[in-house]
């Protein structure tokens, strides 16, 4: 009886071994899978991607069927009734194109089938996707920018537009949440945060617009993307910036020497406001600003001018220390003179203030400049936003006819005077 235990024992070792050992040679087959389980198409396009375990040895077509209530080629084209992955590549994608002006009163769903698995392949879970075609009230959500940066704090705008591209407004308050996609290198709690904790952009009543609002956190070399990706939302498409890529750059950096270069916004002043600017501030390249220090939040502002600049800012060394960081706006750049562009500005405090910009008229006191660094046909520039003057040898038509009147202590914070200067050293 005892033999009979050890034999049968044995048997059962040697089949279990084999078993294991068949189990360990087998090679698991790499899966073709849709990307995401659904999707949607306003007016535009959409791409379709699959994705693959392993890289084709060579090039292979994974063919799609179409099904649902949306009609190939009234309601929309397909780029290929096939997926075609290329040698060596893990990804195919489809694009689906909604046929113009022909979004009726209700969505249309479609179902995209993948069909059989090439050689070497199997075809995994994510064998379908769907796709809803928008009806004619569908809303269209997108970033304002494909690209930005972040400073110490950043506004990121989000607009809303109907299926015929005109502004939507929403007719109650409305969120649209957003995700940092993986792509990003910057880590969130490390390098940024999301601003009082809101993950989205508010949309307020009856508006068609809203931001979403980041804070910097900290620098750090490869570690200085963001990708923001709005979250999908019923009844939504994405527009033509479904993300956007942001650098994290930190406090503008004013550290250095700076040489007068122009007044950037003189021509807005002369053409649309249609000011006399034959007696605005100048200089030349001899006139020159500098910045010492260790932080942003103070330098030593030493000046070297001989131009009519030197009537603001004076002559004297003084330490100027940082306010705030705000939004401005730049009417300048602006498509059409109703809309501005807004931009962040650090804000600096300055002793010793001229705020009567005159050779001839004083009157000395603290006032706020702006600046920040940005670049201009690949030179580095410092702009410097003056705004928080009384005019007296120039535009002081302006500031007696209108300016003047707009508030109780006027400043000319809506009507800036705008300098660059270019990088000495």
């Amino acid at each position: 009886m005892k033999k009979l235990f050890y034999l049968l024992f044995a048997m059962c070792a040697v089949m279990f071994t084999a078993c294991s050992s068949d189990d360990d040679n087998k090679t698991e087959i790499p899966q073709l899978n849709l990307e995401k389980s659904n999707y949607t198409l306003a007016s535009g396009t959409v791409d379709i991607k699959l994705i693959a375990d392993a890289p084709a040895t060579s090039n292979i077509s994974i063919p799609v069927t179409f099904s649902g209530r949306a009609t190939e080629g009234t309601d929309f084209t397909a780029s290929a009734k096939e997926f075609t992955l290329k040698a060596g590549e893990m990804e195919a994608v489809i694009t689906l194109t909604r046929v113009a002006d022909s979004a009726g009163d209700d969505n249309l769903p479609l179902t995209v089938n993948l069909g059989n698995a090439p050689s070497g392949y199997t075809i995994g879970v994510m064998s379908y996707t769907t796709v809803t075609l928008l009806s004619k009230n569908g809303i269209i959500m997108s970033f304002a920018n494909t690209s930005d940066i972040l400073t110490l704090q950043s506004d990121y705008k989000v607009t809303l537009t109907n299926m015929s591209g005109s502004v939507y407004k929403v007719t109650e308050i409305t969120n649209l949440n957003v995700e940092v996609d993986p792509s990003s290198t910057a880590v969130e709690g490390t390098h940024f945060e999301f601003t009082d904790g809101k993950k989205y952009a508010t949309i307020a009543k009856n508006k068609s617009n809203g931001t979403v609002s980041i804070n910097f956190l900290k620098k750090e070399p490869g570690k200085d993307k963001l990708v923001l990706r709005l979250s999908e939302r019923p009844g939504y498409a994405y527009g033509t910036n479904a993300t956007i890529t942001i650098t994290l750059q930190g406090a503008y950096n004013l550290d250095g020497t700076w040489a007068f270069k122009e007044v950037s916004n003189l021509n807005y002043w002369k053409e649309s406001m249609m000011a006399d600017i034959s007696t605005f501030p100048t200089g030349t390249n001899t006139d020159k600003i500098t910045f010492t220090g260790n932080s942003y939040t103070e330098y030593t502002f030493t000046p070297s001018l001989n131009g009519s600049l030197k009537n603001y800012f004076g002559t004297s060394e003084r330490k100027v220390t940082f306010k705030e960081e705000v939004t401005k706006e730049l009417w300048e750049e602006s498509i059409t003179q109703m809309q501005s562009v807004p931009i962040n500005v650090s804000v600096y405090t300055f002793p010793d203030i001229n705020i009567k910009f005159s050779a001839t008229d004083s009157e000395v006191r603290p006032a706020i400049v702006s600046f920040r660094n940005i670049t201009v046909e690949g030179e580095e520039i410092l702009e410097c936003t003056i705004d928080d003057f009384i005019p007296t040898d120039f535009l002081a038509d302006q500031w007696e006819g209108w300016i003047k009147d707009l508030a109780e202590n006027p400043t000319m914070l809506s009507n800036p005077i705008r300098i660059h200067f270019t990088r000495v050293k």
